[in-house]
């Protein structure tokens, strides 16, 4: 069953096609791991430790090969359909940018990427809803036509009179978006479903453990 967010998200696009979607990084778009060598979370607002990262470790961080592949899938689906792309995170741009070019995603983002070491989120409080606000009125994008995710309720909670939201409720299962957000995007984008199961739920066993707290 998907949540309400997702539900929300899903009988709005039925009227209106989303133009935008805005992506948190960590636990979102990433599904964080636990890096026994290092004995900490792989986060991006942990600069030091993204910048040691070999490629496969990368990759496990975005969910093993399945789920890439999904990604790539799903955001060249919306990219295609005339979807601006974003990525607003606590995280450090510096560390994320590297990653997303490891992983072959940084072209779907471009420069629309902003992190905690960024001026424009500084300058806003570090409040994601109000750099979205401002993205939003720069392209003449109403309510309906942007779309955000996040796994923290509170920056949801913050942007809900900016855009819509959708929670990630699939990080108790795979420590970021999983197939429930990845078809709930494909229909806010009005989308057909995916010709094929992602495997993004698949590797829930492999990656094994918990989520950290964020």
């Amino acid at each position: 069953t998907l949540s309400s967010g997702m539900a929300a998200a899903g009988s709005e696009s039925q009227q209106t096609r989303i133009k935008a979607l805005v992506l948190d990084f960590d636990s979102t778009l990433s599904t964080p791991t636990w890096l026994s060598r290092a004995q900490q979370w792989a986060v991006a607002d942990n600069l030091p430790l993204f910048e040691s990262m070999d490629e496969a470790e990368i990759i496990a961080n975005l969910g093993g090969a399945a789920r890439l592949a999904t990604l790539h899938t799903l955001l060249g689906a919306l990219e295609a359909s005339g979807v601006v792309l974003h990525i607003v995170s606590i995280g450090r741009k510096a560390a994320i940018v590297p990653h997303l070019r490891a992983a072959r995603l940084l072209p779907y983002f471009g420069e629309r990427v902003w992190g905690q070491d960024c001026e424009e989120l500084r300058s806003l409080g570090f409040v994601k809803g109000r750099l979205i606000k401002r993205i939003m009125h720069a392209r003449g994008w109403a309510h309906a036509e942007v779309l955000f995710v996040d796994d923290s309720q509170e920056h949801l909670d913050a942007a809900a009179e900016v855009c819509r939201t959708m929670m990630v409720t699939s990080k108790a299962v795979v420590g970021g978006m999983g197939d429930a957000e990845f078809s709930a995007l494909r229909a806010a984008a009005g989308l057909p479903p995916a010709t094929a199961a992602g495997g993004a739920l698949a590797t829930a066993a492999a990656r094994g453990g918990k989520s950290p707290r964020r």
